[in-house]
Formats: C-alpha cells, sequence, structure tokens
C-alpha cells in the first residue's frame, strides 16, 4: 500500500493551521498535498473556551519547533506574556488564597527532599509556605520576570516559564506558514461529509458541491467532530470534571499583563482570567450558555481520520493543558509519519499515547477540584465527595501515606507539580522521610533560610516583565 500522501484537514482554525503548517512542511520536497477546508462560524477547534490560552513550560519552544520559527515569533504573534504560575483564590475557602508555581520549589537537603524538610519543621511549629521558596512565585506577585539559566549552579536555572497566547495571532502566523510551505485553503466550506460503506471518510463535500478526495483526513472540527465515525465514541468524563456550562467576555486592562494567570472558586463552579498584552479574557466555568463535556474520544486515528483539538479530547481548563496536548499530538503524528491506511500499529500506538496523556492530564485536573476546601457549597462538597480513577487513587494514597508521587507514562505533570498542588489545597502526609530524622529543626531552618535570602535576592534583581518582554520582542517597554 502506498504511503499517505494527500492530506485533508477539516477546519481552518488554530488546530487546522497548526496541522497544515506542520505536515506541509514535513511535505516539503516529498510530494503529496496539504488541503485545508475552512467551517462556517467560529474557531472552537481547541476548545470553546475563548481566545486566549496557556501554554505549559517548554510550550513556545515546542510549537515554534513545528512552525519553523523563533520563540520571540510565537509571543510576538500571539500578543501574550509569560507565565510563571497560576494564583488561586477561594478554592480552599472564601478568601483563601494559594498559588501553584512553574519550575523548582526549593532545594533537597542531604538527600531528603524539600516538601519532606517543610513538613518537619512545621511539625515542630514554624508556619513555613512552600511557595515562599518557588523563585516564581516570588517573581509573580512581583511581577517581574527572567528567563531561565542553562546553567544548572544559577538560581535562575529553577525557572520553567510558560506563556499565555492569543490563538488568533498564533492562527494567523500558522496559516502563514503552512500556506508558504505549499499547503492550499479550499475557497468553499465544507457542506457534508460522503463516506463508503464502512464508514470511512470517502471525501469532504464542499459548499459548492466540489469533492475534496485524500488518503488521509484530520478532524480540526472542535467539539463537534465532523469527521467522527459513528462508532467512534467519546468517554465521559464530567463525573470526575464537574463544570459543564461556561461562558467567555473580554476585559479591558490598564498597565502591562500580570505573569500569571487567575483562578476564582465560588459557590458553584470557578472563573479563569489570562491576561494578554491587549486586554484580559475572563470565563466562567459551571454556568453560562455555553456547553460541553470533558472527555476523549475513543480512538483519535480511526481508519483514514485523525482526531485533533476538542475533536479528540476535551478538558476543563483548570490546567491549562489543551494546546500543549495538541502541540503533543502533532508531534506524534510526525513521528508516525509516513503512514498507512486502516488501524495497523501506528495507529495503535498513536491512540495509546494520547490516551495516556490525556487521562494523565485529567487526574491532574480532577485533584484541584477533590482537595477543594469549599464546605457547604453543594456543587464543591460534591467534588470532594467523588471516587477517583485508580491510577489518581494509587497516587493520592501513596502520597497521603509517604509522601511520595508515583509518575506515569504520558504524564505532562512533574512531581513538583503534584506536591505544590496537594501541599497548597493542604494534603498532608502521614509520614516523613526516615532520612529527615537525621536533621535537626535548626540544620533544617538554616537551609530554608539561606534559600529564602538567595530567592529573594534573585527575584529583585530582575527586571518587571512588561520590560523583559518588551526587550525579548524587540519592543518599546
Amino acid at each position: 500500500m502506498k504511503p499517505l500522501h494527500d492530506i485533508v484537514i477539516a477546519g481552518a482554525g488554530i488546530v487546522g493551521w497548526l496541522a497544515a503548517a506542520s505536515l506541509a512542511r514535513n511535505h516539503a520536497g516529498r510530494g503529496g498535498s496539504v488541503t485545508i477546508i475552512p467551517l462556517p462560524g467560529g474557531d472552537d477547534s481547541l476548545d470553546p473556551f475563548g481566545p486566549a490560552a496557556p501554554l505549559m513550560p517548554g510550550g513556545v519552544e515546542g510549537l515554534a519547533a513545528l512552525l519553523g520559527v523563533g520563540p520571540p515569533d510565537i509571543l510576538r504573534a500571539g500578543g501574550g506574556g509569560f507565565s510563571l504560575g497560576t494564583a488561586f483564590q477561594g478554592w480552599a475557602g472564601d478568601g483563601s488564597v494559594s498559588f501553584l508555581p512553574y519550575g523548582q520549589t526549593g532545594a533537597a537537603l542531604k538527600g531528603v527532599g524539600f516538601h519532606h524538610l517543610v513538613w518537619r519543621v512545621r511539625a515542630a511549629g514554624a508556619p513555613v509556605r512552600m511557595s515562599d521558596y518557588s523563585l516564581a512565585a516570588l517573581a509573580a506577585q512581583a511581577e517581574r520576570f527572567a528567563l531561565p539559566s542553562p546553567d544548572p549552579r544559577s538560581v535562575l536555572s529553577t525557572l520553567a516559564p510558560a506563556a499565555f497566547i492569543d490563538l488568533r495571532g498564533l492562527a494567523a502566523l500558522a496559516q502563514r506558514q503552512a500556506l508558504d510551505a505549499g499547503a492550499r485553503l479550499c475557497p468553499a466550506p465544507l457542506s457534508h461529509v460522503r463516506r463508503d460503506g464502512e464508514g470511512k471518510v470517502a471525501a469532504l463535500v464542499l459548499a459548492d458541491d466540489h469533492a475534496v478526495t485524500g488518503d488521509l483526513f484530520i478532524d480540526a472540527t472542535g467539539p463537534r467532530a465532523l469527521l467522527a465515525t459513528p462508532g467512534n465514541g467519546w468517554q465521559n468524563w464530567r463525573h470526575w470534571l464537574p463544570c459543564d456550562r461556561f461562558a467567555v467576555a473580554q476585559e479591558t486592562t490598564d498597565g502591562p499583563p500580570p505573569p500569571y494567570a487567575l483562578h476564582s472558586a465560588d459557590a458553584s463552579g470557578w472563573t479563569r482570567r489570562i491576561p494578554l498584552r491587549r486586554g484580559a479574557w475572563v470565563t466562567k466555568l459551571g454556568s453560562g450558555p455555553g456547553h460541553f463535556h470533558s472527555g476523549r474520544r475513543d480512538r483519535a486515528w480511526d481508519g483514514n481520520i485523525i482526531s485533533l483539538g476538542a475533536a479528540a479530547c476535551l478538558l476543563d481548563p483548570v490546567g491549562g493543558v489543551a494546546l500543549s496536548l495538541l502541540v503533543s499530538a502533532i508531534r506524534r503524528l510526525l513521528s508516525h509519519y509516513p503512514v498507512i491506511p486502516g488501524a495497523g500499529p501506528e495507529a495503535a500506538s498513536f491512540n495509546g499515547q494520547g490516551a495516556e496523556e490525556a487521562e494523565r492530564a485529567r487526574d491532574f485536573l480532577i485533584l484541584r477540584f477533590k482537595t477543594n476546601g469549599r464546605t457547604g457549597d453543594p456543587f464543591w462538597d460534591a467534588a470532594r465527595a467523588m471516587d477517583l480513577p485508580d491510577p489518581l487513587a494509587h497516587k493520592l494514597a501513596l502520597y497521603e501515606s509517604r509522601g511520595r508521587i508515583p509518575l506515569y507514562d504520558g504524564e505532562m505533570f512533574d512531581r513538583p507539580d503534584w506536591i505544590n498542588l496537594l501541599d497548597g489545597a493542604g494534603v498532608r502526609a502521614r509520614r516523613c522521610d526516615v532520612q529527615a530524622n537525621g536533621l535537626s529543626d535548626g540544620e533544617i531552618m538554616a537551609h530554608l533560610d539561606r534559600l529564602r535570602g538567595v530567592l529573594l535576592r534573585a527575584a529583585g534583581d530582575m527586571p518587571p516583565h512588561a520590560q523583559a518582554l518588551a526587550q525579548l520582542l524587540g519592543e518599546a517597554a
């Protein structure tokens, strides 16, 4: 059977254009074609939660590599800034505040993990907050920023910044890269899907009745999943991620954007605020006219159809993983290319890795709801009472027993992320690392004091976020 040379993408939104640019660049010099077909209406191909999206650490570099541009080009086109983490208000109860930073928190002492050191001195009565020993958290509080250092001896090497992106600007950049690489945009939008007797896509029929055929079809049509075969179901995760309504609004703002997102809980859900260089986007979860169900498709690669973006997986945005999941899926597709039609080993590998990634990201998001401290609100009381998927239940049980975090295949979040989330939610282990018993309280406190001093000086030496961003982009602050 011949390799799949002619690729047709349904959906000319952020998902479609990122896929088109990546595949067209991969096609360069190999023959074949990449055709993209627009849809009527707005772009919800990544998710329906508005045009502002977070990128996880390393995401800017990953996007730049896919599109063949530099990281500053991504930030410039995306109209956003850097992110050092997320501030959470009200999740542990009205008036509560915590910060979930990116990057390293604290430092081990004589082989004892930092969180075990913190638990030891807390047991002795010291009111220690983990985030006070994160350079990212301290810099975010002061709205300062610096790029991480490649020198592991530098305190700046503990940083792992993420970013905020306006998907409209990023889609425009991806469109230019795709067309320059030889992709073709159809002038008429999609009308309907023509299938063969086995349910596979035979052609996409446009509004002008022209039929577009291909070897492989990419479903970038968002939650509607217009190309999905009837037998390729949707795994609904609403039991664990209970928000299913949303509303999106834009805010005007004065001054430069802060280097963090804000997630505020209320009695019936929560609200996300993402700052961009021109205003902010606010998404209310738990109420509103929009409707969605968190979950994933049974098979992202099904016959001659590959689903990407919200057609493959849609999650509550509390983890900010949608764009990073998309980048990972496109890279995974490229690693399985050239491909052969049917459900062969490539499809099985693609689907297995994608399922693992989606479910491990889901588990991190579930924990945000499970560990809430809002008592008396039916929505949050039910979230605390939920049962957990087996891998997450095991992870939480081991942490509560020993302070250990096992990592599985497909994890998008690292151990410091899990530990900071759990500690910020007030979840404590019953036992510390036995090696911590060999350290005195005074020895640990001296270590913490040294760390705190180094981190405070480093944060104070950083330029304001707006100045650092303008310098990287070659703009006036």
